[in-house]
C-alpha cells in the first residue's frame, strides 16, 4: 500500500478553522441579503457536504437554500385518483417559482455584482474572493409527498431548473442520518467520506476522472449504505478498504446497487433518472483501490 496511515489520517480531517470562517462568513452575508428583501418569509439555511461536515480542503464550497414559505410543489404520485381530483382543486399561487429566482438573482446581483453572479441551471453561483468561498444559493419551494390528500408522508425542498426539471430532495433527513451513522460507526463514517473525497480530488488533478464521473453526493450515499460492522477496525487505511470492496462488489450485483438509497432513506439513488450509474461507480472505486495501492 502507498498511502501511509498517517495520511490517511490527514485526508480524514474536516478543512482548517481558517476556511470554515470565509464558510461561515459567506453564509451570513448572504443569508443578510435575502432576508433584507423577503424577511421572514424565506428560510435560509446550508445543506450538502459543508452542513454534513463532509467536506474536505480545497473543496470548501457551500450550498445555500433560500426556501420561500408558504408556497410548495406537491408529490402526488401516492394518491388514489380521487385524492389527486381533491388535490388539483387547489388553487394555485400567483407567485411562480421562476419569478421567485429571478428575484434572488437580482438581489445577490445589487450586493455583489453582476461579475460575481451567475446564472446557472439549478442554483445561483456567488464566486469566492478573499474574504469569502464560492457559494451555490438554491432559491427554493417546500416540497410535500403526500401519501393521501391532506397527509404529508415526507418533506422537503423542490425546484425547477431553467430547463423545466423538478428536482426534489430532503436535507433535514439527510443530515439527521448521517450524524446517526457517523455516531454508530465511532466517527468512521464521515472521515471515510473525507478520505475518498481527497482521493477524488486528486484522480480529478491527475486528470484521472471528470468531476462529472463521481458527483460529491453520490460518494457521500455510497459510504453510507455500507454496513456499520465494516467501519469498526482501528485504522483508516483498512477502514477505507473494507468501504471501497463493498460499495465495488455491490454495483456488480444489479439488485443490490438497485437497492442504494440517498442518505436521507427517501430516495433511490440509482433509480428513476439519475444521472450516476452503477457502472461509473465500479470504475471510480477501481481507480480509487489502485491509487492507495491495495493488493487484491
Amino acid at each position: 500500500m502507498k498511502i501511509t496511515e498517517e495520511q490517511f489520517a490527514q485526508w480524514a480531517k474536516a478543512p482548517s478553522e481558517t476556511e470554515e470562517g470565509k464558510c461561515q462568513t459567506t453564509v451570513s452575508r448572504i443569508t443578510k441579503t435575502i432576508r433584507s428583501k423577503f424577511g421572514q418569509r424565506v428560510s435560509v439555511f446550508i445543506q450538502g457536504s459543508y452542513k454534513n461536515r463532509t467536506n474536505v480542503r480545497f473543496d470548501s464550497d457551500v450550498d445555500i437554500v433560500a426556501c420561500l414559505d408558504g408556497i410548495y410543489f406537491g408529490d402526488i404520485s401516492g394518491m388514489n385518483e380521487a385524492d389527486k381530483q381533491k388535490y388539483h382543486q387547489i388553487p394555485n399561487s400567483s407567485y411562480t417559482y421562476a419569478k421567485f429566482k429571478n428575484d434572488i438573482q437580482q438581489i445577490l446581483e445589487e450586493e455583489f455584482g453582476h461579475e460575481s453572479v451567475e446564472r446557472c441551471n439549478k442554483c445561483i453561483k456567488v464566486a469566492k474572493n478573499e474574504q469569502r468561498v464560492n457559494a451555490d444559493v438554491v432559491p427554493c419551494f417546500t416540497h410535500k409527498r403526500f401519501s393521501s390528500y391532506g397527509v404529508v408522508e415526507a418533506e422537503g425542498i423542490g425546484f425547477l431548473s431553467d430547463d423545466c426539471v423538478l428536482v426534489y430532495s430532503y436535507p433535514e433527513q439527510h443530515y439527521d442520518n448521517g450524524v446517526v451513522k457517523n455516531n454508530d460507526t465511532g466517527r468512521m463514517y464521515k472521515s471515510a467520506v473525507r478520505i475518498i473525497k481527497n482521493i477524488r480530488n486528486k484522480l480529478i488533478e491527475q486528470s484521472t476522472i471528470s468531476e462529472e464521473d463521481m458527483p460529491s453526493f453520490c460518494l457521500e450515499c455510497l459510504v453510507w449504505n455500507v454496513s456499520n460492522i465494516k467501519f469498526q477496525k482501528d485504522e483508516y487505511g483498512d477502514v477505507v478498504r473494507a468501504v471501497v470492496a463493498v460499495i465495488y462488489n455491490d454495483m456488480e450485483d444489479d439488485d443490490k446497487a438497485n437497492n442504494y438509497a440517498e442518505v436521507s432513506d427517501l430516495k433511490w439513488l440509482f433509480r428513476g433518472t439519475n444521472k450516476t450509474k452503477p457502472e461509473q461507480v465500479l470504475s471510480f472505486m477501481q481507480h480509487t483501490w489502485d491509487y492507495i495501492g491495495y493488493e487484491n
